[in-house]
């Protein structure tokens, strides 16, 4: 029902002289959408100046019959391809998630941080946080039922509480107690986003060697 009036609506704009894209973002509807709602429109005002010519109707009739076929077969593919894109950047999210909370886990009792590298390490929390956001349409009633941000918010607070009063060449201890580390332990179990998300050996070495590169607490 939505769509029929988003589509009504199109067809009036369009007679009102708006072009695709306006339409489209006035109506907050996919341009791939208006596209074919703007070419039904063309047809249609086609069939009003035709006067009842039966063999130009049926030949016309015939063009709209492929040319929907077509654009049904365009708009599958479009959907199709932007969920297999949707799909890959939740994995490479939930990867991200699960490495720095799995190097979080492995050096939060007995190390010692720069107070660099905890800013740092904030600091990609925070990018994450906010690319779980954009995944989610920056809707709240959507990303903070998330385990992933939740988690994500509360090791950066968390965080943030032994950096109050430190300074940049301040060196922190970390020794999280068993809650802490327990909390650490939960969130690798997190399957977040309502899909099946694998994540490659690749892409899980590569992002290993990164976190190694950029953090080096040393133990205490």
């Amino acid at each position: 029902m939505k769509d029929l009036q988003l589509k009504k609506k199109a067809f009036e704009l369009f007679e009102e002289g708006m072009d695709i894209k306006s339409v489209s973002i006035q109506l907050k509807t996919d341009q791939t959408v208006v596209t074919l709602w703007n070419e039904e429109y063309n047809i249609q005002e086609g069939l009003v100046g035709l006067n009842g010519d039966p063999d130009q109707v049926e030949e016309l009739l015939g063009a709209i019959k492929e040319f929907n076929e077509l654009k049904r077969e365009e708009h599958d593919l479009y959907h199709q391809e932007k969920e297999e894109a949707q799909l890959k950047e939740k994995r490479s999210k939930l990867m991200l998630f699960k490495k720095l909370f799995t190097f979080m886990k492995n050096h939060c009792q007995g190390f010692k941080w720069s107070y660099g590298e905890v800013i740092l390490f904030i600091k990609k929390q925070k990018t994450l946080q906010e690319q779980v956001e954009v995944i989610c349409g920056h809707d709240p009633q959507e990303f903070e039922k998330l385990f992933i941000w939740n988690r994500i918010v509360g090791l950066v607070e968390h965080l943030e509480q032994l950096v109050i009063n430190k300074e940049e060449r301040d060196t922190i201890k970390f020794n999280f107690d068993e809650n802490d580390v327990l909390y650490l332990q939960e969130s690798l179990q997190i399957e977040d986003f309502d899909d099946e998300i694998e994540v490659e050996i690749e892409e899980e070495q590569a992002l290993n060697a990164l976190l190694e590169e950029e953090f080096s607490p040393k133990k205490y």
